[in-house]
């Protein structure tokens, strides 16, 4: 029986293959954008329930495997999204008015010489927003 791709990633890093640990891999590597726990526990919840402290430790061991990275964020809310290894180097916009962080292009290129991770996060408006929401005439 061959593994799935959430299931590859979990034994390259020798996590053991729990239903919560593939549910929650599974879920980011469908939706590719950056979610809250609460985002993630309500996605899931119209599958299986898991409560919010299982949530929160399936996150934590995948970040400390670099599955995951914690993106840094001025709403006060923990975001997190693919490793750049899974998932080109990008940066991320957190709109302002419908209040999701989304990935987006780089507006910067990087050179050889920077560590292991590197955040770099807008704030603005996102597309869809900013065709909702007419401009102002002065």
């Amino acid at each position: 029986m061959e593994l799935t791709p959430a299931e590859k990633l979990l034994k390259e890093v020798n996590l053991s293959l729990t239903r919560q640990r593939l549910a929650v891999l599974e879920l980011f590597l469908k939706e590719e954008h950056p979610m809250t726990p609460h985002e993630v526990r309500e996605t899931l919840d119209d599958q299986e329930r898991f409560d919010q402290v299982t949530i929160y430790r399936v996150l934590e061991a995948l970040v400390k495997t670099r599955i995951l990275t914690q993106v840094p964020s001025t709403d006060r809310n923990s975001y997190y999204c693919l490793a750049e290894r899974l998932h080109a180097f990008h940066a991320h916009l957190y709109c302002s008015l419908c209040r999701r962080m989304l990935c987006v292009e780089s507006p910067v290129s990087v050179g050889p010489e920077r560590g292991k991770e590197l955040h770099i996060v807008l704030s603005g408006t996102c597309t869809q927003c900013d065709q909702e929401v007419p401009d102002a005439t002065i």
